[in-house]
């Protein structure tokens, strides 16, 4: 029997480690927030809140990380913590 996704992962605890597992992607695709800002289209603030993993981004730069970079986008999003 497959278990419900809110099983599996928690989503109370993904919404608040998302803001790392992002800045980790970020950290490891590119140099500094300034090339950040450039890649996604966003002001060097919101690139550097990002890189400090103090907010997270919007759906639609999700999709464009996962659409640009799926493997490394993937590997990143592994980090996930199942729910025990």
């Amino acid at each position: 029997m497959q278990k419900s996704f809110s099983k599996v992962f928690e989503p109370y605890r993904f919404r608040s480690e998302f803001p790392d597992m992002w800045s980790a992607y970020l950290r490891a695709s590119f140099r500094n927030p300034e090339t950040v800002s450039v890649a996604f289209g966003v002001t060097f603030q919101t690139a550097w809140n990002w890189w400090n993993a103090t907010h997270r981004p919007s759906g639609d730069k999700v999709a464009l990380a996962a659409l640009r970079d799926p493997e490394g986008f993937a590997a990143s999003m592994m980090t996930i913590r199942r729910a025990a």
